[in-house]
């Protein structure tokens, strides 16, 4: 049996080809292990998108990963594919909102919540059978029942992460925090075994690549769990540079010395905003003075800090960009990059409006991107207190104290 995946294209974002669809690669592996074949078809990185997918070959099942604001312009693939082959459909905006997604796309034949690996065997031989079934739930996946991700199948060179020749490695899966900007499925944090990760070092390695990018959102979560110095030996023996991501609920001066000595070279942080109010209304659990502390801390060791930043959270104010301004003007990060807040489905925000006073949200699921081209956004909800006028001078402040 063929499977064909589709990464869909992300026309709001200056380069939607930064990353390799690394979901539909660790499906692709799974279906290879199940003796299926498969193959991805990325139209990310291509203004002609729709003419590639005219000259889509023939396949027994289409699979298509959706987040939020893709979500219009999967509708135009669906109306693209054969009629007569089945579709399933995964990824965040699904799984979050299954109900609305087979109401509003009526052209899948199946929807995917959680992940597939773990369902991938059950959906394939209903699929072979006619019997496929319109939902299946995945659930969390074992980590290191997971096959090696098919990175064979598509060309890891086209995609440069931060402008640079690099490949995303995983060390986890889930997050134990709960973030109110963020649409957290509410899987508990899983870790890749120490064998797991040193293999997909080695492979990557092979390819070729010299440097890779931690693709968890928390990695020194997996590092303590399994063993810092562990983990970092694996890496330094490679002789792969990396870049990592973590907040700074966990960091120390040396603990960023251990990161130099073992060939990393940059550290990202979600600092989110200069305001301890604003950092409390997302259940942030971090502080102010903790942010400071991390990217002073991580520059002293040698590290290039890169800071994310998220504006228009309700219940932002003029004092608390003011404040998020001066954070930047004292606590210079080498980089940064700022997302304006959408109320993504399977966040709290989004589940709970009642409690942000949220007196709008766009019927439009295109209007829910983080970063846009430029850097910028669409106002796509509002609060009693915060207007879209607001939220476009809020954004505007913080974007020109970055530049």
């Amino acid at each position: 049996m063929k499977i064909t995946l589709i990464n869909p294209p992300s026309h709001y974002l200056e380069n939607d080809s930064a990353y390799p669809p690394s979901g539909l690669l660790y499906i692709a592996g799974k279906a290879e292990e199940l003796g299926h074949s498969a193959e991805i078809i990325d139209l990310t990185g291509n203004s002609d998108w729709a003419e590639e997918l005219s000259h889509i070959k023939k396949s027994d099942l289409f699979g298509i990963t959706c987040v939020t604001p893709n979500m219009p312009t999967v509708l135009r693939i669906l109306d693209m594919l054969p009629s007569k082959t089945p579709v399933m459909l995964g990824g965040p905006h699904p799984t979050a909102l299954p109900y609305d997604t087979v109401t509003k796309a009526k052209r899948i034949h199946s929807t995917v919540l959680g992940e597939a690996e773990n369902i991938l065997k059950q959906i394939l031989n209903d699929a072979e059978n006619g019997s496929i079934r319109q939902f299946y739930y995945g659930g969390e996946a074992p980590l290191d029942s997971i096959p090696m991700p098919a990175r064979h199948l598509v060309d890891l060179r086209r995609y440069k992460p931060g402008g640079q020749a690099a490949t995303p490695v995983y060390l986890s899966r889930g997050c134990p925090y709960r973030c109110r900007f963020c649409s957290n499925m509410g899987y508990r944090m899983r870790i890749f075994s120490l064998d797991r990760i040193k293999r997909e070092l080695e492979e990557v390695r092979n390819l070729g690549f010299k440097t890779v990018v931690f693709g968890d959102d928390n990695c020194v979560i997996a590092l303590n769990r399994l063993g810092v110095d562990n983990v970092l030996k694996i890496f330094k023996d490679a002789d792969i540079s990396f870049r990592i991501n973590q907040d700074a609920r966990h960091f120390s001066k040396d603990l960023f010395e251990k990161y130099v000595e073992a060939g990393c070279t940059d550290i990202s942080f979600g600092i989110e905003s200069g305001s301890q109010d604003i950092l409390d209304k997302m259940n942030k659990q971090v502080t102010v003075g903790q942010n400071a502390e991390a990217i002073h801390l991580a520059q002293a060791a040698g590290l290039r800090v890169r800071a994310y930043f998220v504006v228009n959270f309700p219940g932002e104010t003029q004092q608390s960009v003011d404040e998020t301004i001066n954070f930047i003007e004292e606590h210079t990060p080498n980089s940064a990059l700022l997302s304006a807040f959408a109320p993504l489905p399977g966040s709290y925000v989004f589940n709970h409006p009642w409690e942000y006073d949220i007196t709008y949200m766009s019927p439009d699921w295109s209007d829910y991107f983080l970063i846009g081209k430029d850097g910028g956004f669409k106002p796509c909800y509002a609060t009693e207190h915060l207007s879209f006028e607001q939220q476009i001078n809020y954004h505007h402040q913080i974007k020109e104290a970055l530049l």
